[in-house]
């Protein structure tokens, strides 16, 4: 062998090992962390709930409901029974779900495969819906409403809400204790299952809030232009935190107490701090807006325009 082929041998084996040296001190921050799903759909999704690791389900225009029971490896339609916009989803148990929509929509499984409509008593778009068990429940949406039950949906009572603002977010701390969040940096809070509603002021904040969720007492709310709002007692007080991004937020979902997940328009947030500091997380490209995230165990999904749903393994 002569020396140039000595030496062409010893660069390419120089190569190889700077190469696998790189390989062994990749950082796992730096792996995509939100990766695309096939949903078959060009429908926007809005609303998003999973039962399990596995079991899911995806909603949104012109009355789609998409279900998988693979963690979304595969996604099968589900008959809805209208095409209106269904705005969201909320199941409080493996079989019992509802949806609310579009002119006061709701829709009800306790099965997880029929959905039979309930009625709601108003004509407005309901945004958003969430339980504390199979029975007590909140539905929100636009011209400030809020409807209540305590027995499934099988009846559902308007509450006053002193506001005529959409309030896109609602969450129940307890069956008592509840947050909604709207637009105009709109935040009311109850404690007597929504008999009152007291408007909390928060110092500084004018965007429209569109998501809010809480780990106990610990609560987040998003709005438009990246800004995230946080509170540690319940929804009394909360201050302004910054998120790292002007881009529109409009779902905002805790994983445990301190690991949590935002996302909006063309991004995905995280904090790993119960909200106090935020990064981007990294995805796979996507363009548009993510309106819906479920987080269960170390599994997570996001959804949105055209069929979009991204896809984490958080473990």
């Amino acid at each position: 062998m002569n020396k140039i082929s000595t030496l062409l041998l010893y660069l390419l084996g120089l190569f190889s090992l700077i190469n696998c040296s790189k390989d062994n001190d990749a950082n796992p921050a730096d792996e995509i962390q939100w990766k695309k799903q096939i949903s078959s759909t060009s429908a926007v999704f809005l609303g998003v709930s999973f039962t399990d690791e596995a079991k899911g389900y995806a909603v949104g225009t012109l009355g789609t409901i998409k279900v998988t029971t693979n963690g979304g490896v595969a996604w099968s339609n589900q008959t809805s029974g209208t095409g209106k916009f269904l705005r969201d989803i909320y199941f409080s148990d493996a079989t019992t779900g509802t949806i609310v929509g579009e002119s006061g929509l709701i829709l009800r499984s306790t099965d997880g495969t029929s959905w039979v409509p309930q009625t709601s008593g108003t004509s407005e778009h309901l945004v958003h819906v969430h339980f504390a068990n199979n029975s007590i429940g909140l539905a929100t949406g636009q011209g400030g409403v809020i409807l209540t039950t305590t027995d499934g949906g099988t009846t559902w009572t308007s509450q006053s809400s002193g506001t005529t603002v959409e309030l896109p977010g609602v969450f129940l701390l307890t069956t008592t204790t509840a947050i909604a969040v709207g637009f105009g940096g709109t935040v009311l809070r109850t404690t007597n299952g929504g008999a009152n509603w007291t408007s909390v002021a928060v110092a500084g904040l004018s965007s429209d809030l569109r998501s809010v969720h809480f780990s106990g007492n610990t609560g987040v709310a998003v709005s438009i232009g990246g800004k995230i709002i946080r509170t540690t007692d319940a929804g009394l007080s909360w201050t302004i935190v910054s998120s790292g991004t002007t881009s529109d937020l409009y779902t905002v979902h805790f994983v445990d107490s301190n690991l949590i997940y935002a996302a909006g328009t063309g991004e995905i947030i995280v904090s790993s701090d119960a909200g106090a500091t935020w990064s981007a997380a990294k995805t796979d490209f996507f363009g548009g807006d993510l309106y819906g995230l479920a987080l269960k165990g170390t599994k997570g999904w996001a959804v949105g325009q055209n069929g979009l749903i991204l896809h984490s393994e958080m473990n």
